[in-house]
């Protein structure tokens, strides 16, 4: 594991089969991961743990991303998110996304693209300017 290890992400998606393989490429990244396949799930995680970013599927069984990142905002919880899909989100979505503290948005089978991102967000001189709600300042 490199220097990454104490990074903490959080890994959500329905697809128990696309959770194993994002949670190997951040782990082969030198991340700790922690899965859900729910956003039940993940907002129990991240009530109760700390996470520095979170890698959350545009769509889940229990909800999507926008309603994930509404509910996260107003309960409080401050996490970097990026939120990962197969089909590009609406203009619209995206600009919800967005607003509601998506740092970036990642075709989930673009590992290459997924990884360099995190590595960004997660880099000391980026993530201090981190204002709370995902957004970068």
């Amino acid at each position: 594991m490199s220097g990454n290890g104490e990074r903490k992400i959080l890994v959500v998606d329905n697809d128990a089969d696309i959770l194993v393989e994002l949670e190997r490429i951040l782990e082969d990244g030198g991340y700790s991961t922690t899965t859900a396949l729910n956003s039940a799930d993940a907002h129990e995680l991240l009530s109760r743990g700390n996470f520095d970013l979170l890698v959350l599927d545009d769509y889940l069984s229990d909800s999507d991303s926008v309603q994930v990142l509404a509910e996260y905002r107003g309960s409080g919880i401050d996490v970097l998110t990026v939120v990962t899909y197969h089909r590009f989100p609406s203009c619209d979505d995206e600009k919800r996304l967005r607003a509601l503290g998506a740092s970036a948005l990642v075709n989930k089978q673009a590992h290459t693209e997924l990884i360099e991102i995190v590595n960004y967000l997660l880099s000391p001189r980026v993530a201090r300017y981190h204002d709370g709600f995902g957004h970068m300042t």
